[in-house]
């Protein structure tokens, strides 16, 4: 029997046997003999034992067994029913989905799948106007934030990647898309794609294995020039190569949990060779040609994104409409864009807005769980922040409930991660936590205390003095900097600068000194196994990790994580990295909260069954306003 890690489903037995016994007492003038006759039913009862094993297989083992019934009375005439109950054991040997490096060689086949709309009898034409905030620093969604509202979104409706979560299943399942077969070795240290037939890019060139390795040997390895946001999820991967009739080979380095399902994030698209090699590998100043179903037209900054449909899109059936317009907006009017009929569809609008939009008839809307949030970093590579007293101090100040509260409920207190994540603590436990706790009137003199020690009672000769954000007086960070100053005596105030700037405020002066905190976005996945995400952030030198944090006891345990394939085991690996994080905290992160995504009746998307905002592609997306 295969070793696999995985707890019994259904074990029990069901044993039962039924007999009846019907008397009739029949009469007959001048008889005084007793009459017997028997009349036999079969009633089947099943025993069942649910096993797991190899093969998947039904045995059904059948005996019989004869109750009979003795008569002891004479002289009367009797019906007696004899039931024969039959015993049926019944063993289902069920399989347990393989995993990579389970021991099992995994081999899919989807090349007969048609990506189309759950709904029949779509409507082809319009063009659908998207509003959110459509701010981009540069073009390259490679180098963007692995966010939602910071630009990849934007770009991913004209890319495809190998694979991707299927929208038609609420963002649960994975679907094929540029690869529509795929194979992953017993051991699970090597992936093979095979690249569909008859994908061209929008310059009308093929698609080839070449494209797939130029561009996640530039994800994986990329050069000093460039920096690229889903690097860490990729750090299991050793060598890429071509395997010949159109497949692609990933050779990684030791068997991951979450390596397969890295491929199906937002970012994880595919860009042309050439485009890479004729920009150096860097495109931030060009618009690299797309396979997707949406060909890039022009950008206005402040204003719209626009986008037409591709004619020659590798899917006939998709797409149904004639191109996509991306408004910007901010938040409040999102929802109200939809309301009036300036927009279509809006991604995600404020709680006011939400509001509205759940009070009009005339729109629909759904509020989604969502596993990115806002966090405040500094640099702790210098003091003041190299002091752990002074991270731990801040840590014990902030109390997550507030945010909370002055989000009317948007955003949820979580430890570290998720609460939709592997490992997440419950929040019966945290809740009692310092740092975590709303009665935080013991946590706060714990945090004075902190301060005094490393050299800054009462935040005398704190030299941390901005707050920097795209929105600093909204009321997350008014809520951050006020609990701050109040409970520590500091003056720490917000500077604004626009949504695409705000990343790079980590190169600003201010924050190499030491002396301004930068509210920036938490990477937005699909993976439950959140691993290489708490690497991107907190491990050393990784590529999302801006506020330049380093553990080394945190490290070694994710570097554990990483090749770690038993969930409970990497569920208790997380539950200790969450407790040295409190200990030593690197950023103070606000929670996760949820988006509200609000549309028109005549738009068709599945949008009411998806189990997490995931915002980007909307391939499948129709208007009917008739």
């Amino acid at each position: 029997m295969m070793s696999f890690h995985r707890k019994a489903l259904l074990n029990y037995v069901l044993k039962s046997s039924l007999v009846s016994l019907l008397l009739v007492f029949v009469f007959a003038c001048g008889s005084a003999e007793t009459e017997v006759v028997e009349v036999i039913k079969e009633v089947p009862v099943e025993k069942e034992i649910i096993k797991e094993v190899e093969v998947e297989k039904i045995v059904v083992e059948e005996k019989e067994v004869v109750k009979e019934v003795i008569i002891e009375k004479e002289g009367e005439t009797k019906t007696v029913e004899v039931v024969t109950v039959k015993e049926r054991e019944k063993i289902i040997e069920v399989i347990p989905t393989p995993i990579p490096g389970g021991g099992v060689a995994i081999s899919v086949d989807m090349s007969d799948f048609v990506f189309k709309s759950n709904e029949p009898n779509p409507v082809r034409g319009g063009i659908l106007r998207m509003t959110f905030g459509v701010s981009v620093k540069h073009t390259d969604h490679h180098q963007m934030p692995v966010a939602q509202g910071a630009g990849p979104h934007n770009f991913t409706v004209m890319y495809n990647g190998l694979i991707r979560m299927n929208p038609n299943t609420g963002m649960t399942t994975i679907m094929p898309d540029l690869a529509d077969k795929w194979e992953i070795s017993a051991d699970g240290k090597i992936y093979k794609f095979h690249l569909r037939e008859g994908v061209r890019w929008h310059d009308g060139t093929d698609l080839s294995v070449d494209d797939v390795i130029a561009t996640f040997e530039r994800i994986v390895n990329p050069p000093d020039n460039i920096a690229i946001g889903i690097q860490s999820l990729f750090t299991e991967i050793d060598t890429i190569e071509d395997g010949g009739d159109n497949w692609v080979v990933f050779n990684l380095k030791r068997p991951s949990a979450h390596q397969f399902n890295a491929f199906t994030m937002l970012n994880a698209t595919i860009l042309p060779k050439k485009c890479l090699e004729d920009n150096n590998f860097d495109v931030r100043e060009v618009v690299c040609p797309g396979t997707g179903p949406f060909k890039f037209v022009e950008y206005i900054p402040g204003e719209y994104m626009l986008f037409e449909k591709n004619e020659d899109y590798w899917n006939p059936e998709l797409p149904y409409i004639d191109g996509i317009r991306m408004i910007h907006a901010g938040g409040t009017a999102r929802g109200v864009n939809v309301i009036t009929d300036v927009a279509d569809f809006a991604w995600n609008t404020s709680e006011d807005g939400y509001a509205q939009a759940q009070a009009d008839d005339r729109v629909l809307s759904k509020r989604m769980p969502n596993t990115g949030s806002n966090y405040f970093g500094w640099n702790n590579a210098v003091a003041p922040f190299n002091d752990k007293r002074v991270r731990r101090a801040i840590h014990l100040v902030i109390n997550p409930h507030n945010f909370n509260r002055v989000s009317l409920g948007a955003t949820n207190p979580s430890r570290w991660i998720p609460t939709l994540a592997e490992g997440a603590t419950p929040e019966s436990e945290f809740f009692n936590l310092a740092g975590y706790r709303d009665d935080n009137a013991a946590d706060i003199e714990e945090a004075k205390q902190l301060m005094s020690d490393a050299g800054y009672p009462n935040c005398e000769g704190f030299p941390v003095k901005t707050m920097v954000g795209y929105k600093p007086d909204g009321a997350l960070p008014v809520a951050f900097m006020d609990m701050i100053n109040s409970n520590l005596g500091c003056d720490i105030q917000p500077r604004a600068v626009e949504r695409a700037l705000v990343q790079d405020q980590y190169a600003g002066e201010a924050f190499k000194a030491g002396t301004e905190i930068v509210q920036h976005l938490v990477p937005v996945q699909a993976i439950k196994n959140y691993t290489p995400f708490m690497l991107g952030l907190y491990g050393t030198g990784s590529s999302q990790n801006f506020t330049n944090y380093s553990n080394p006891e945190v490290d070694a345990l994710l570097d554990t994580m990483l090749g770690e394939l038993d969930p409970d085991a990497r569920a208790a690996y997380t539950r200790l990295v969450q407790s040295k994080l409190d200990e030593d905290p690197p950023l103070v992160l606000v929670g996760f909260d949820s988006h509200r995504a609000v549309w028109g009746p005549h738009v068709h998307f599945p949008m009411d069954i998806r189990t997490q905002s995931i915002w980007g592609r909307v391939d499948t997306i129709w208007m009917d306003k008739r």
